[in-house]
């Protein structure tokens, strides 16, 4: 369990990377690059309350179940997100 959540915990900083990157350094209108900036720190947030703990349990070989639940918790609840941001806005 604790080579998956390693694994996770990588690819969920890789994901968090780009979609850092893609929001605080958008070519967005000036209008609404407030949204971009807000949303890139939802991301950053829920990145540090989720992935690191997960991350660091990891490292330091504790609670295996919590790291794993932590690790998957990023991407899900990302596209939690994603989904209601599209659905209000549809």
């Amino acid at each position: 369990m604790r080579p998956a959540t390693i694994i996770l915990c990588l690819l969920d900083a890789a994901a968090w990377a780009v979609l850092a990157c893609t929001y605080f350094f958008s070519g967005s209108d000036p209008a609404t690059k407030g949204f971009d900036i807000a949303a890139g720190m939802i991301v950053t947030v829920l990145f540090l309350m989720t992935a690191v703990p997960a991350l660091v349990f990891a490292l330091l070989r504790r609670l295996p179940k919590t790291a794993l639940a932590l690790a998957l918790a990023f991407p899900a609840a990302f596209g939690l997100l994603f989904l209601a941001a599209v659905l209000v806005r549809g």
